[in-house]
Formats: structure tokens, sequence, C-alpha cells
């Protein structure tokens, strides 16, 4: 199999949709040799920043030299990203090597009886394998859907972390933040620690009772003291002390946002459990380092203008409202002087595209509307209804080249555009910007 036909084959378990559960995952790892049972990881769980909490840790176990190994999705550009150890992502020749073997195990799960594993699931079992025979020391994998029944959840893991929960995918976890929150709990393993993120009260109330009914300890990231310099930067910096008194002075983040602070802190209470419990010699110059040269695309990216005349282009990848709203809030408080801000917007067909605009509403001066790549992209002509249902001075262009270059006029010199909705639009730009 060479790489385009393990894409292509990939690609073809995409019709399957997503099917919550474990078994087909299990069979499929079973047929494989169980290459997850020897892996020493942590699983990162939530609605928001799962990816930002794996970057900062990432990075502060690459500075310790520990090569670890990441999982995440989905991919922006190229499929490879989702795979990475020590910071490269898995070559494209592992990937057909690797797929050739899901396929033939996936061939034989189904001859014997069980069903066909989703792109996800396959795509899973494809990581394990790869970080199996790679001997990573340690691993940070990034939950794909909720928590109880992600191809992930499987395995023992040295820790866990929880980052904040709301609405979204409310079709598949359910339909209230508890609910949710039920979906994201089913991560914790007894005895295995597990760090939460500051919550809205009725999520919180449910992490903390499946952390006390699987005796699993649990450290809430509110109980550290947050110290910001200079009312947080863009980039942020703040000092931090932990529930156990140590203390982080002056740490600076290369991640743009304020809700960067939440998830750093996330980060540096992880890798103390990883350095207490698991014996990883992670120290303040690696928590320091790492912290402040994370790097994670399509996430409040703010490339320059090529020339004085040109707008700047701040990519974000939120695709939800609670999303939306941490993006509002970086550009009232970040971007407030720009001479023009516009938006560049593009939404899944399962998202609540009029919600997410309504929150953008007063921080930007337009949108163009435009489409996406993929079956589940919402018509730009239904985007350009809901746009000025909420008020906005919108233009339609489905061509997504062509709505950036309007974007980009209408922003002007010294202006702003804004490229959210959804991260298959930041991957777009980010590809055609490589071309």
């Amino acid at each position: 199999m060479t790489y385009e036909q393990a894409l292509a084959w990939l690609d073809s378990l995409e019709s399957l949709g997503i099917r919550p559960g474990l078994d087909r995952i299990t069979a499929l790892l079973a047929r494989l040799g169980d290459p997850q049972r020897d892996l020493r990881f942590v699983l990162v769980a939530g609605t928001n920043g799962k990816g930002s909490v794996v970057a900062f840790l990432s990075q502060i176990l690459r500075e310790a030299g520990l090569r670890p190994g990441v999982y995440t999705s989905p991919h922006l550009v190229r499929f490879e990203e989702r795979i990475a150890i020590d910071g490269a992502p898995i070559p494209a020749a592992a990937v057909a090597e690797l797929t050739t073997e899901v396929r033939d195990a996936v061939e034989g799960v189904t001859r014997d009886g069980a069903q066909t594993p989703t792109y996800f699931e396959a795509t899973t079992a494809l990581a394990f394998l790869h970080l199996h025979r790679s001997r990573v020391p340690i691993a940070v994998l990034e939950v794909g859907m909720g928590g109880r029944f992600d191809a992930t959840n499987v395995g023992s893991p040295l820790a866990c972390a929880i980052t904040p929960v709301s609405l979204d995918h409310t079709q598949g976890l359910g339909r209230t933040v508890a609910e949710i929150a039920t979906q994201k709990a089913g991560i914790i393993r007894s005895g295995v620690p597990v760090v939460v993120a500051r919550q809205e009260d009725e999520a919180m109330q449910v992490i903390a009772a499946e952390a006390a009914a699987a005796g699993a300890p649990l450290v809430a990231a509110d109980s550290c003291r947050i110290e910001p310099r200079d009312g947080f930067p863009d980039p942020p910096r703040f000092s931090l002390t932990t529930p156990d008194g140590e203390r982080h002075a002056d740490l600076a983040l290369a991640l743009r946002g304020d809700h960067q602070v939440g998830n750093a802190t996330l980060a540096v209470l992880l890798a103390g459990i990883l350095r207490r419990d698991g014996g990883l010699p992670i120290d303040e110059r690696a928590i320091r380092h790492g912290l402040a040269t994370a790097q994670w695309p399509g996430r409040l990216e703010l490339l320059p203008a090529a020339g004085n005349d040109e707008p700047d282009l701040l990519l974000d990848g939120a695709h939800n409202p609670d999303g939306c709203a941490m993006l509002a809030a970086y550009l009232h408080r970040h971007q407030a002087t720009r001479p023009r801000r516009v938006l560049l917007f593009a939404a899944m067909r399962d998202k609540p595209a009029d919600e997410m605009l309504r929150i953008l509403k007063p921080v930007v001066d337009e949108v163009v509307v435009t489409g996406l790549p993929v079956a589940r992209g919402r018509p730009p002509a239904d985007l350009e209804r809901q746009a000025k249902d909420a008020g906005f001075d919108a233009t339609c262009e489905p061509d997504q080249a062509a709505a950036l270059a309007l974007a980009r006029r209408r922003a002007g010199a010294r202006g702003l555009v804004v490229a959210s909705g959804s991260l298959y639009l930041v991957g777009e730009i980010q590809k055609n910007l490589r071309l």
C-alpha cells in the first residue's frame, strides 16, 4: 500500500461516521497485539483547549529530553500532523506501512463478525502502533470526542486532564453541560490523578463525583494562585503557585489569548504529577522553556502582513460558541486598536453558526462568509443569511481563496482579517499559503 492508497483507504472509513463505543477499537487493537498496553501516556479530554494542553505538556517533556509521542486530531494540512514523536510528524512511509497492517487487522476482525472500525478508530490504532514501536518513554493523547466511549480511552494512563466542558457535539454527547461532562469524565480511572480546569458548577459536580467514585485524586486548577504580569500581555506572562505550594515565577507563554493561562496551568500540574508519580526528570527549566516555545498552529495564530499596505491575518479554529467567546475576548482586549477588523467565516452544518456569529459581531466590522471542502460544510448562502440576521454587513464568496483576498482588501492597511468558525477553514488557508 502506498501513502496515497493508505490515505484513500482511511478516507473510505469516513462514511461510517462517528459511532461511540469501545468494542471495535478493543477488537482491532487486540488483533494488532494490544500496542497500547505497554504505553505510558497522559489522556486529555474536554471541549476547548485540549490541543493547547497537549502542546504545552509535550513541549515541556521535549525540553526535559524525554522524546514524547503525541496524538491529536484533526490535522490542519497533512495527516502526518496527527502523530508525532519529539516534534517530528510520522513519516509518510510509516503511514503507508502501518495502515497496511491496520487494514489487514480490520479485515480480520470483520471476518470474525466484528463491526468495521471508524476512521478515527483506525487512525487511533495506527497511532498506538507507531508510538509503541518507536518506544516513546511517554505519550500525550488528545481525546477525540467525548471520552467515555472514545477510541483513545483504552489502556491505563499515568494521569488525566479535563479542560473546560461546554456545549458541543450535542447530538452525540448530550444536550446539557452535565450530560456532556458525564462523557468527558469517562476517562477517569481508579487511583489515576485527574487535573481539572475551571468548570461550570454542573460540570464540576459531575467530574468530582466520578473521581470520588473511582478513587481518583482530583487536582482542581482553581486551587492554584495565578498572578498576572501587567494584566496579561499578548502573549500572556504570569506567575503560578500550585496547590502543593510549588511556585513558578514569571512564566511566559508562546500561545496567544488570556485563556491559555488556564491551559498552561493544566500542563504544569500534569508535569508535576509525571515527575512525582512517573519518575520523569522534569525540572523548572523544562517547564519554563516548554511553555515559552510551545506551538499550536491555527489557534490565535497571528501572521504579520507581507507589506505595509496589507492587513495582518489571524487564524483561529474556534468552532463552537465557547471558542468564539474566547476569540471575541481576545479581539476586544488585544486587537481593539485596529482600524478595521474583517471576519472570514465558515462552519460545519452541525455547529450553531448563528450563535457563533452573534458572539463575534461586537468585535468585528464586517464578515465575508465562504465554503468548506467537506460534505458536512454549511452552504455559504445559509451563512450569509445568518450573518445578516445577526446584524452583520455580510458578503458571500464561496471560493476560499477569493474570499480571503476580498477580506484582505476590506480590512486594508494595518487592519486585521480574522479567519474562524472551523478548523477546516484554517487548514485550507494554511495549505494555500504554503503553495
